[in-house]
């Protein structure tokens, strides 16, 4: 499998008990609707398989247990690095929800048809997450709230915005 055809799944934050499994931060928030057996991880240039044993959330933290990782000192090796998967190996969250990865890096353009930028990141606030789209050489952070981001097409890797006067130009002196 090719890293492009990966989205990340989290991060090992440590092993947890002797037996090789690892606790994980997820990059998604909630639930993860990750549903699949395999799970990769980069050792050096390389992708490395794990089939995955269990993914279980105890106490608001994350463990995964790979099949044939059973040490501590296994476990151990891994701290720190990314876990990616297939992006078909997530379900549909539903209807108006979507995953991070289905978002960045499609196009925006505004509700008019004027083409805005590339979605590059998306960042948490206590509000409404805000969308990082690359508009040039500059970022313009525009808010994902229903008012602002009137829809939202995973498919065709598109998000279409009705910005209030001004907002586009927030970043420009």
């Amino acid at each position: 499998m090719k890293k492009a055809d990966l989205v990340v799944l989290g991060k090992v934050v440590r092993s947890e008990g002797r037996e090789g499994r690892l606790k994980i931060r997820l990059s998604e928030k909630g639930p993860t609707g990750f549903v699949g057996r395999t799970v990769y991880i980069r050792h050096g240039d390389d992708l490395q398989a794990y089939d995955v044993e269990s993914l279980t959330v105890d106490r608001n933290a994350t463990f995964l247990k790979l099949k044939g990782l059973d040490t501590l000192e296994a476990a151990d090796a891994l701290a720190g690095r990314e876990i990616l998967a297939a992006e078909s190996d997530f379900r549909g969250l539903g209807e108006d929800r979507y995953y991070d990865f289905e978002i960045i890096g499609s196009r925006v353009r505004t509700r008019a048809g004027a083409e805005v930028g590339t979605v590059e990141a998306i960042l948490s606030t206590g509000g409404p997450a805000l969308l990082v789209v690359r508009r040039g050489g500059e970022d313009v952070y525009v808010p994902f709230a229903e008012a602002i981001v009137v829809e939202v097409d995973p498919a065709s890797r598109e998000v279409v915005i009705d910005p209030p006067d001004g907002l586009l130009d927030l970043n420009e002196i």
